[in-house]
């Protein structure tokens, strides 16, 4: 993985080899010097902290055969003032210039993963090798890795042993199952106290079984080890192996434990009922004593996933500060790694004067190939287990998730259930049609084009002096609102007066108060639509539009971005259209205006708006739960708009026979014709849905027909809201498996009930899905039935098959 590295740091005389190695195959060296004087300052350090802590609570044996203790030294003192010179030059050495490259490589894997994900909880792991072991003395935890790059991210600093002979830290056996176990061994406690040990380690009694093992004073030292050997090797098995007391390094045996006075024993003594525990789930072993990396590096070579270890004499108060607050940590749910790092940054800040030091001495080694441990809340794993699909039912949620996600096929249902509903409408005579369409579609049809004898030449581009006909046409019939789904963006040289023609007709219609507005299309800054280079309008006094939407869904304005500078055409038609009916002083277009309309017009409508009426929802529109409203294709189009051909309204010179478009919203658009194309080869029209070829037997749906259907949903704040596939199939899923649940109590009562549960269960998709589909004219809420219809009867019927319910 990409954010796992490996770091071995090898020193041969004077030189240290720094490897870094991740990925496939992938690897970073640099060689740098190794400075003279950490060693010495290692030492000044070791010797400044024996000094403060030496006493008979150290849980370790005397170092080097003791020194005569000094009275007259303040050793708190020149204990901070070795830290403080040895941090500094171990910092100093792994800022050199030679390790740049490795220490961004890693830094820059940290940056990726909050780049890819702000809020991500994971984090950089780099396990750390050292060799020989005088260099995994020093305290690489405090390594201020990513520091100099402003890293945000986590970067965890792991140790790894030199040599593992074990394939992985996960345990080869069955994983255990239930509550988490822990056994705590209480070894020598001559000169300690572990009463606040035991009672760190009983705090996790509610989430974990703990069991303690220990030296009694009637005990020979023959019975403590076969008493101890035998916890260990319990066949229930242990999640985590804590033990408390003296213990040393011994480089031959992998470490010593002090188990009684007098009385030790050595990993490699107990190795086999250690690795028996292993196979039965032991993965962690925590060590509150001192000098561990022998035992460390034991226990992992062993296979244990992660070992907890002081590296040097731990004081007895210190290693149980340290275990209450380690404690606490897994008692929340914490990872091993969260645990350790807040139990070292609580001696670090909030015990720094009294326990100087003590933050450098706990570590955390791992296998590489582990997961690092956390206690999992037994009961609801174990509830989720229980609650876990069948392998019928697994399937059955993947494809049904899959599908859920996929978007042909979510088109292709959506274009369905919109068919069904366009029926179910028609069956049950559910058509609202209590008022005439707020929206008058002006279609420049075939038969328009034939009609008035365009050439060729004036179809694409449009002769720009047929739409200024239009135009004058809609101002002798005093239109209010139009709506041009053209593009002016550059000149028409055919005919030559086309671009004059339409500058002149849309200054009549603007000096009427008429309000226009161009079509545009979205660009990812800014809208590109009519060029006021050509004469043919000012943004003084007319509207532009965006016309850029998807099949389906409702084009709403972008929350983030203010309608003053992007805006749906729809949505603006709609907008103006409102305001001219609520606001009585509102600015009106003149082509004497010198301020931008779009921007008076808007702030107008939010300084006298009322706090109620179409208007205010019109503003208010927003996007429940983040859901894309859906264009409602199962209403009628002549219940949503009335299509007049462009031919019709200039033919007929009777004005009586249009009497509502000076109330509508006007949209002048394309036909169905293929040679009126957005684009070379690329007609102003798509496949018509389902819904609509069951109204009007149509193959295609013109952009026009389109943004009329989106302007009379926003005129009438007709707004459907698909409810998610993946939201109803999680819920049939779990509806399914209650119903299973009390089905299997009464199933195997009476001999009919299998044919009963069939019935019934069929019973509940078919109403289900004639509830969806009267919820959608009732409540405008649109909820998918096919897949969640699929997940629940995958998980009921089966049942049916089964000869024992018991």
């Amino acid at each position: 993985m990409k954010h796992i590295f490996n770091l071995k740091v090898q020193k041969v005389e004077q030189i240290c080899l720094f490897e870094l190695s991740w990925g496939k195959g992938q690897r970073l060296t640099a060689q740098v010097d190794f400075p003279d004087d950490l060693t010495s300052l290692y030492q000044e350090w070791q010797r400044a902290y024996f000094y403060f802590y030496q006493s008979d609570q150290m849980r370790g044996k005397a170092i080097g055969g003791g020194v005569a203790k000094l009275t007259v030294t303040d050793w708190h003192a020149e204990l901070v003032k070795a830290e403080t010179k040895l941090m500094y030059e171990f910092h100093r050495w792994l800022r050199s210039a030679e390790l740049f490259e490795i220490r961004s490589h890693i830094a820059q894997a940290s940056q990726e993963l909050v780049k890819v994900n702000p809020d991500t909880t994971e984090a950089v792991q780099l396990f750390l090798t050292c060799a020989p072991i005088e260099m995994d003395r020093f305290p690489w935890e405090a390594w201020e890795l990513g520091t100099e790059f402003a890293t945000t991210g986590a970067i965890q600093i792991i140790r790894a042993p030199l040599n593992i002979k074990a394939e992985t830290g996960v345990s080869p056996g069955k994983p255990r199952q239930g509550r988490a176990r822990i056994l705590a061994i209480l070894g020598d406690d001559t000169g300690l106290n572990f009463q606040a040990d035991k009672e760190a380690v009983q705090s996790l009694i509610k989430i974990a079984e703990v069991q303690f093992v220990g030296w009694q004073p009637e005990q020979t030292p023959t019975q403590v080890i076969q008493q101890i050997t035998d916890a260990i090797a319990d066949e229930r098995g242990w999640d985590v192996l804590f033990f408390a007391g003296h213990s040393n390094e011994t480089e031959m045996t992998g470490g010593e434990l002090g188990i009684a006075p007098g009385v030790s024993i050595s990993i490699k003594e107990i190795a086999s009922q250690l690795s028996a525990a292993r196979k039965r789930g032991l993965q962690v072993a925590i060590f509150n004593s001192c000098s561990g990396l022998n035992i460390a590096n034991s226990l992992i070579d062993l296979g244990f996933s992660q070992v907890v270890v002081m590296r040097e004499p731990i004081h007895n108060r210190v290693a149980q500060e340290f275990l209450v607050r380690f404690l606490q940590g897994l008692a929340k749910y914490q990872g091993i790694y969260e645990a350790v790092m807040g139990a070292r940054q609580f001696l670090r800040m909030e015990k720094s004067h009294t326990y100087p030091s003590s933050y450098l001495v706990p570590s955390l080694f791992c296998h590489p190939d582990a997961k690092l441990f956390r206690i999992l809340p037994f009961g609801l794993r174990q509830r989720i287990r229980r609650s876990a699909p069948n392998f019928i039912e697994a399937i059955a949620l993947t494809v049904s998730v899959a599908l859920g996600v996929l978007p042909p096929f979510q088109e292709f249902l959506l274009d369905s259930r919109m068919y069904v509903q366009a029926a179910y409408r028609s069956v049950t005579t559910q058509i609202p049609n209590d008022k005439a369409p707020p929206v008058a579609l002006i279609e420049i049809d075939t038969a328009s084009i034939y009609r008035s004898q365009l050439p060729n030449s004036q179809i694409h581009p449009f002769s720009r002096t047929y739409i200024s006909k239009l135009l004058d046409r809609l101002n002798t019939l005093n239109a209010g609102v139009v709506g041009l789904d053209f593009l002016f963006d550059t000149p028409q040289t055919n005919p030559a007066s086309g671009d004059a023609d339409l500058g002149k007709s849309v200054r009549r219609l603007v000096d009427k108060n008429t309000w226009l507005i161009f079509a545009a299309l979205l660009e990812p800054d800014r809208e590109v639509g009519t060029n006021e280079a050509l004469g043919i309008n000012k943004w003084n006094w007319t509207l532009q539009g965006y016309v850029d939407s998807y099949n389906y869904f409702l084009e709403l304005p972008d929350p983030k971005r203010d309608c003053r500078q992007v805006c749906p055409i729809s949505y603006l038609m709609a907008l103006t259209q409102t305001a001219r009916q609520e606001i009585t002083d509102l600015p009106q277009p003149q082509t004497n205006r010198t301020t931008n309309l779009r921007t008076q017009l808007l702030d107008t409508i939010q300084q006298k708006k009322s706090q109620k009426g179409d208007l205010a929802n019109l503003l208010n529109l927003k996007r429940p739960l983040g859901l894309e409203p859906l264009v409602d294709f199962s209403l009628p189009p002549q219940n949503v708009y009335t299509k007049i051909p462009a031919w019709q309204l200039m033919e007929n010179p009777d004005i009586n026979k249009f009497p509502l478009i000076s109330k509508q919203v006007v949209l002048v658009a394309a036909g169905n014709d293929e040679r009126l194309v957005i684009a070379p080869g690329q007609a102003d029209r798509t496949s018509a849905p389902s819904a609509t070829v069951f109204w009007t037997k149509q193959e295609w749906l013109t952009g026009g027909e389109s943004l009329a259907y989106m302007t009379q949903h926003f005129l009438t704040r007709h707004l459907v809201i698909p409810i998610p596939d993946l939201w109803l199939i999680g819920l049939a899923a779990i509806l399914g498996r209650i119903t299973v649940f009390l089905l299997k109590k009464k199933s195997s009562i009476d001999p009919t009930y299998r044919t009963k549960i069939i019935a019934i269960s069929t019973g509940v998709v078919v109403f289900y899905g004639l509830l969806g589909l009267q919820l959608y004219i009732s409540a405008a809420v649109l909820l998918p039935w096919f897949l969640p219809s699929s997940v629940f009867l995958t998980y009921v019927l089966p049942i049916t098959r089964r000869r024992n319910h018991v």
